[in-house]
């Protein structure tokens, strides 16, 4: 493997680092920025001494049939019926899956919401209470107000349903159970002609599922600040959107008290935190760009650099979490994000492109940092940067046509933030590094056909989903990559200093999916668990094996795999954060000015850390 290591910045960039922790509250209707931190990028943490040791073994698996069909999504374990309900997107709703038996699960039932909703067209997510089975519901037109579902868990009979928001997304229940928050995405229609408000819908069932009450968190308060927005680092930049339009929530994660939920805002690349008692959003978070010169965030950025190239790199990644949570260790909360990375292609706008296709002003670039590179005409050559995707938003500092900075979808990592904004930890170039010497020449490989490399000049391994659970004293995340596949495991017991456990994937390259799953020559399931989408984790007491588990739906595929959790008591060290080590996320960036990147004209399941 190819790596080279590049210490410095880039010249007069300035570059909002991951620590750039500004903050954007809204009371009294009014945005105030926060204070941005500048640090240097040489300090490192010290070791995590710990008493557990895990390793996921896979113990049960069920298959849909359905290949690159949504045939498992996103799912939701029920601990007192001993159920796992997945969202089966061929279906349009909800397979109901006993897994008492998690060796052998076996379906016993479906919540089959399309059929029998008028002007529903599909599920979108599933989330469980212990008496109340939520789903967040599509309208057959996607910008028309959803719905979300309320069944029992039990009998599978509807118990009522609450409107809410265009396009629900993320749908989440607050651990009292006493109220459901769905993350309405309002997308678009694909000319640009409407542009529904994004939200996120509060629905009170203390009273019952059958007389349910919805408040909705808005962003109408940041309306006309779309230019102070911009500045704090927040993108907005849909063709003539209004603030709140343009934000797209995306994923709901909630606080152990029921009181606050934060929500990721993907494309806007920042989180918004919400009072759910007020149902007021309290604080916009931008979350700030990677900086993929910086030793510690290599990447491979080319499909045509002959396999694998792991290295530095002057371009800034959009972190842009799609799924996201929080947890609480020594009672202080933090947010773990899975940076997926995603962007806006519709047929009338697209900020996609790629680097070959921009005009790059040659003086922004210092070649001497660059390593082989000595010109943009070799910078933008297909096996340097030339295929890698970048969107047109950002860059074009002083508004000339050229493209002083270039930002890429995505972190290719996952990262933990105080509830302030801050980054404390990212895993840098962990997931690459870790496929790259587990898989070879097939790291960065697509999840629905057999293409080697074919994932670098776009997000990578594409980190989507993520859960978070306790085993013992210590906390782990648990995150899907949807593309080459698998589950990455990361000790997060102390946030700025989270460790690499394990990865675990049971993809068998040596099946050739085009030919043989495709056309119908081997079942769906027959390269193994492809497209991790939605995760899910059971505490021992929860489990029907008193060992933790943790659950994986898989979309391409059409698999839902089922893992259990084994811990080794040890008081060995588990991990270290030193400069060497993976998973010591080069905690301490480059950071300077917020609100870097031309806006170019454009007007532009839980994972709350369930305990044993």
């Amino acid at each position: 493997m190819e790596r080279s290591q590049q210490t410095s910045g880039l010249g007069r960039r300035a570059v909002l680092g991951l620590t750039g922790g500004t903050v954007l509250g809204l009371l009294a209707g009014t945005a105030v920025a926060g204070d941005s931190q500048a640090v240097s990028g040489s300090e490192t943490a010290g070791g995590v001494s710990g008493d557990e040791n895990v390793t996921l073994e896979q113990i049960g698996r069920y298959e849909s049939g359905l290949f690159d069909e949504g045939g498992a999504e996103i799912i939701a374990y029920h601990a007192p019926t001993q159920r796992l309900f997945v969202i089966n997107a061929d279906l349009g709703g909800v397979d109901v899956l006993d897994v008492s038996d998690p060796t052998a699960p076996e379906k016993v039932g479906a919540l089959d919401a399309a059929s029998e909703l008028d002007g529903v067209s599909s599920a979108n997510s599933v989330a469980t209470s212990a008496d109340v089975v939520a789903v967040a519901l599509e309208a057959e037109v996607a910008q028309d107000s959803g719905l979300v579902g309320l069944y029992d868990p039990e009998t599978l009979e509807r118990l009522g349903t609450a409107p809410v928001g265009p396009l629900p997304d993320k749908v989440t229940f607050t651990p009292d159970g006493t109220r459901v928050l769905v993350a309405n995405e309002g997308e678009p229609t694909d000319n640009y002609a409407y542009d529904p408000r994004g939200s996120v819908s509060i629905v009170n069932v203390s009273d019952g599922a059958d007389t349910p009450t919805v408040s909705t968190a808005d962003f109408t308060a940041f309306d006309g600040k779309q230019k102070q927005l911009r500045k704090q680092g927040i993108r907005i930049f849909g063709p003539n959107a209004s603030a709140s339009q343009d934000f797209e929530p995306e994923y709901v994660t909630v606080s152990d008290d029921s009181k606050t939920a934060w929500v990721s805002l993907q494309e806007n690349n920042a989180i918004a935190e919400i009072d759910i008692d007020t149902a007021k959003i309290k604080n916009l978070l931008p979350l700030g760009f990677k900086d993929y010169s910086l030793a510690g965030n290599e990447l491979d950025a080319s499909n045509e650099d002959g396999g694998v190239n792991v290295r530095n790199w002057p371009i800034n990644g959009i972190l842009q979490p799609d799924a996201i949570g929080a947890y609480s260790p020594d009672g202080k909360t933090y947010l773990v994000t899975a940076n997926e990375g995603d962007s806006r292609d519709y047929d009338s706008f697209s900020e996609e492109a790629e680097i070959s296709d921009l005009r790059l002003d040659p003086g922004a670039f210092d070649f001497d940092e660059i390593e082989g590179i000595d010109s943009v005409e070799e910078l933008q050559q297909p096996e340097n940067l030339g295929a890698k995707g970048v969107t047109t938003t950002l860059g074009d500092v002083d508004g000339d046509g050229r493209y002083e900075e270039l930002y890429v979808f995505g972190g290719r990592s996952f990262s933990i933030f105080t509830t302030d904004g801050e980054r404390v930890f990212d895993s840098g170039s962990d997931f690459e590094d870790i496929t790259a010497e587990r898989f070879g020449d097939q790291f960065n490989n697509d999840n629905n056909e057999h293409d080697p490399d074919g994932r670098s000049d776009n997000k990578g391994p594409e980190p989507e989903g993520l859960t978070i659970g306790q085993v013992g004293d210590r906390y782990y995340a648990f995150i899907g990559l949807e593309r080459v596949g698998g589950i990455m495991v990361y000790d997060i017991t102390e946030p700025e200093c989270a460790t690499f456990v394990e990865y675990v994937n049971n993809r068998d390259f040596s099946v050739d999916i085009e030919s043989a799953i495709e056309n119908g020559d081997a079942p769906a399931g027959a390269a193994g668990d492809l497209g991790p989408e939605g995760l899910d984790f059971a505490t021992a007491e929860e489990s029907p094996i008193d060992d933790p588990l943790v659950f994986v739906g898989h979309e391409i595929s059409g698999t839902t795999a089922i893992f259990r959790v084994t811990s080794d008591e040890s008081d060995d060290v588990v991990g270290s954060c030193s400069a060497d080590s993976r998973g010591n996320g080069h905690k301490n960036e480059h950071v300077n000015e917020p609100g870097n990147g031309h806006e170019n004209g454009n007007a532009n399941g839980r994972g709350n850390g369930r305990r044993s």
